[in-house]
């Protein structure tokens, strides 16, 4: 994990499998010059943020700032909000909605919420939707249906098991989403990515 803000494109997202994924999906588009720092879940982001915000020429150094985050059991709006908050609190220009970019006093930023800065969910959610229909994951909603008839369900998270249990059936098995994105097992030309394409696309290689 990074101390200190090195570059002048930075993108903050939730966990390390964000930050894996987003690697491979950067990488996917040619954008090699993000800094990608994650900030240890959706609860930490304020805290952290300001972390990296009084380090010495952080906010002399910085022009584009993105933020990734889930948005869980609520609709998007409230994670969106919160991050607005936090870009307020260092009077940062603070983008309108989800996915539209604002610049401000040569200080540009944009705020994705995951699945589709619409409904609740997280990245799984959007992960899940590259793969349905496919035979494997068919298999996994039939074998999901049935472990949900035998426990309560409110005692796990629904996204994450489908998407480890689809994980489990790769040769060789592979143990986290961020790790299957630099597999390259999700595919990224998928109608699905387009949304998370743009965003960064607009954010990072349009000028200001």
């Amino acid at each position: 994990m990074d101390s200190m803000i090195i570059q002048e494109n930075v993108l903050f997202v939730e966990g390390k499998d964000e930050e894996n994924f987003f690697k491979a999906f950067l990488k996917c588009l040619e954008i090699t010059d993000v800094q990608i720092i994650e900030v240890g879940g959706k609860d930490k982001f304020e805290n952290r943020f300001s972390g990296y915000m009084q380090t010495e020429g952080a906010l002399s150094r910085i022009k584009k700032i993105g933020f990734v985050r889930d948005a869980e059991g609520h609709e998007a709006i409230s994670a969106f909000q919160s991050i607005c908050s936090v870009l307020k609190k260092y009077s940062l220009p603070c983008p309108t909605e989800p996915c539209k970019p604002v610049e401000q006093n040569g200080i540009k930023t944009s705020i994705f919420i995951m699945p589709n800065n619409k409904d609740c969910g997280m990245l799984e959610d959007l992960c899940i939707t590259a793969i349905q229909g496919s035979d494997i994951f068919t298999c996994v909603e039939s074998f999901i249906q049935c472990y949900e008839e035998k426990i309560e369900k409110d005692k796990y998270n629904k996204s994450k098991a489908s998407i480890l249990a689809y994980l489990s059936t790769q040769i060789p098995i592979v143990n986290s989403l961020g790790l299957a994105a630099q597999k390259n097992i999700f595919d990224f030309s998928r109608p699905c990515f387009d949304t998370i394409k743009e965003f960064l696309i607009e954010l990072y290689k349009s000028p200001f």
